[in-house]
């Protein structure tokens, strides 16, 4: 097995209002939208009242699918 470094991923976030934020990835032109929305949204909304302008996947959505990919 070789120890040698085969890809170091680079992005760069930006927060926007709220829960939404985007990423852009380092050899992508398009950035990739994060927010709240399902089971996680609707916590949220009830223990501190988050409120949204638009539901967005979540980080944690964007993992389970790349995990599952």
């Amino acid at each position: 097995m070789s120890n040698e470094l085969v890809h170091t991923s680079r992005s760069t976030i930006r927060k926007h209002e709220g829960a939404h934020r985007s990423a852009i990835f380092e050899g992508f032109d398009s950035p990739v939208d994060f927010g709240m929305s399902g089971g996680l949204l609707s916590y949220y909304q009830e223990k501190y009242g988050v409120e949204i302008d638009q539901p967005r996947p979540a980080t944690l959505d964007y993992f389970v699918a790349a995990v599952g990919g």
